[in-house]
């Protein structure tokens, strides 16, 4: 008799919900989800490593029209000589190299006609409620594009280990509105296209059934900037999240020109057996997550909320005395 395949071990991750029923503290810090205390609602649940889909490309079974994420084996220059590992701090670098790289990878994969990155994140710290993000730009405007957020010494952003989905629908279009005059004028076309149903008397509500304008998503492209030991970032099944398990929650972004910081509708989420989550296991500098956080098609076509992924960082047993996890994502949308 031939032997016989083992089954997968299923890795467990921790995952931090909101307690169900209460109505989330907005912080005052920019880009910052409610404290820790809030998600009260802890989770061991398993995870399925995706790590052997990284073989199959776009043949991949993990896609953004379906789970609304996948992955991809992808090389960055950054990571050969002449370039070190402080060239991932150099703004300029990831201007001229590293964002070209990820916009390309993005119109690969999508299939999108054009393509724009709005902010790059840098993380390298260990959880802390208020981390270098919020320290680094609570009194800045938003005026350098794309925005870089931790690339300063010391200014780097933490993990999330929090159950979070980055744009509600509405926070997509209030983002592409007010976070920064070029995003609005890449986005212009969308914008009128919408401005013109909601003069009809159209409803925020009801832009979805009646949007005829170019179809566009957001994005984050993630990337390790060394092997992850501990805090791995996880991703959802959107097709696994049930609307009841979405929770409103306002964000703090500083806005263009110097005005007032505006708020964007993000989504939180009520915890439940029935949410599907993956990983991949030991992800290295080579191996991208594409997350997707909203698309327009995906809203119309009734796909989760809008086609976005649910994802947190998570703690895994045994991990919580390796290094900080470094990461990088790129905040791109894509217009088709």
């Amino acid at each position: 008799m031939g032997s016989m395949e083992q089954p997968q071990t299923l890795t467990y991750g921790t995952f931090r919900y909101i307690t169900k029923g209460i109505k989330p503290t907005e912080s005052k810090h920019l880009y910052h989800l409610p404290e820790t205390s809030e998600f009260g609602d802890i989770r061991s649940l398993p995870m399925t490593d995706i790590r052997s889909s990284l073989d199959l490309g776009q043949d991949s079974p993990y896609k953004l029209n379906l789970q609304g994420f996948t992955a991809r084996r992808h090389l960055t220059a950054l990571k050969s000589p002449p370039y070190t590992h402080a060239s991932w701090n150099d703004e300029t670098i990831l201007k001229e190299i590293y964002i070209p790289e990820i916009e390309a990878l993005l119109l690969d994969v999508t299939g999108g006609k054009t393509v724009f990155t709005d902010s790059v994140v840098m993380r390298n710290n260990i959880h802390i409620e208020i981390d270098g993000l919020a320290r680094e730009e609570s009194k800045e405007e938003v005026s350098e594009f794309p925005k870089f957020v931790g690339t300063k010494v010391g200014s780097g952003g933490s993990p999330a280990p929090k159950v979070h989905l980055d744009y509600a629908p509405n926070g997509a279009r209030a983002h592409i509105r007010k976070y920064h005059a070029r995003v609005a004028e890449l986005s212009s076309e969308i914008i009128e296209a919408e401005d013109r149903l909601l003069a009809k008397g159209i409803s925020l509500a009801e832009l979805k059934d009646h949007y005829n304008g170019p179809r566009w998503a957001m994005f984050s492209v993630w990337r390790p900037l060394k092997t992850v030991k501990r805090d791995p970032l996880a991703l959802s099944d959107c097709r696994t999240f049930p609307k009841e398990d979405y929770v409103d929650y306002k964000v703090s972004f500083p806005s263009a020109g110097g005005e007032e910081s505006h708020k964007e509708e993000v989504f939180l989420a009520c915890g439940s057996e029935g949410h599907a989550w993956h990983w991949i296991s030991n992800q290295r500098p080579d191996e991208v997550l594409i997350i997707q956080l909203f698309d327009s098609e995906a809203e119309k076509n009734g796909l989760g909320v809008a086609g976005g992924v649910m994802h947190s960082s998570v703690h895994i047993d045994g991990m919580g005395k390796e290094e900080a996890r470094e990461s990088v994502e790129v905040r791109c949308t894509v217009i088709w």
